[in-house]
């Protein structure tokens, strides 16, 4: 793994006493780990965001093509692929 980009950042004093606060109470060695771990988060957000919208249009798509089920019938199957009984109406 390559040693990686070294970035320099400059901090208004708030969020400086902020981050120092986070490193201090939690279990980051300094504020480059803190940092980074905040990247890290932010780009696992992203990625299950753009995975959601991918799905999502899939879904938007197969409704546009007329691929889909009432309601009534999806539950009904999903119940059947289940085992459970048929809901009484």
């Amino acid at each position: 793994m390559s040693e990686g980009l070294k970035i320099t950042v400059t901090l208004e004093p708030e969020v400086e006493d902020f981050v120092l606060a986070e490193v201090e109470r939690g279990p980051f060695n300094s504020p480059s780990d803190y940092v980074e771990e905040l990247i890290r988060e932010r780009r696992e957000r992203d990625l299950a965001r753009r995975e959601f919208d991918a799905e999502l249009q899939k879904g938007i798509d197969d409704i546009e093509a007329g691929r889909y089920l009432p309601l009534d019938e999806a539950f009904a199957e999903v119940r059947a692929r289940l085992g459970l009984k048929p809901k009484l109406r």
